[in-house]
């Protein structure tokens, strides 16, 4: 059997893999994530559950056995972990599209402002 793309999904999460996985290996998956909120839900005993809601983004790790782990980037685009790192702060329509209409706006300034950071 030939395959065009070797790639691992996790919840919501794609990754293309340069070589193929052992489905009889167990696999360590390892991902930079951004948390994108937080959730407190009520266990009706007076106690409450903290709960982080992340999503896989930038560089992930597979690793199998003794093999040497594979680095994975993220297939979420900038402009998306740019959105996603906006709604954490604000998760408001107008939050959104006023800052991204001043970043693009001052786009000189901003990246001036950035370049030696």
């Amino acid at each position: 059997m030939e395959f065009d793309r070797l790639k691992i999904k996790i919840r919501g999460f794609e990754a293309e893999l340069p070589e193929p996985l052992d489905r009889c290996l167990r696999t360590l998956v390892t991902a930079e994530c951004e948390i994108f909120s937080e959730d407190f839900p009520d266990n009706q005993d007076g106690t409450f559950n903290r709960v982080w809601r992340a999503k896989v983004c930038g560089t992930t790790l597979v690793k199998q056995g003794d093999k040497k782990p594979i680095a994975c980037k993220s297939k979420r685009s900038q402009s998306q972990r740019l959105r996603a790192k906006l709604w954490s702060i604000n998760s408001s329509d107008e939050f959104y599209e006023a800052i991204m209409d001043k970043i693009i706006f001052n786009a000189e300034n901003v990246i001036e402002f950035l370049k030696d950071k």
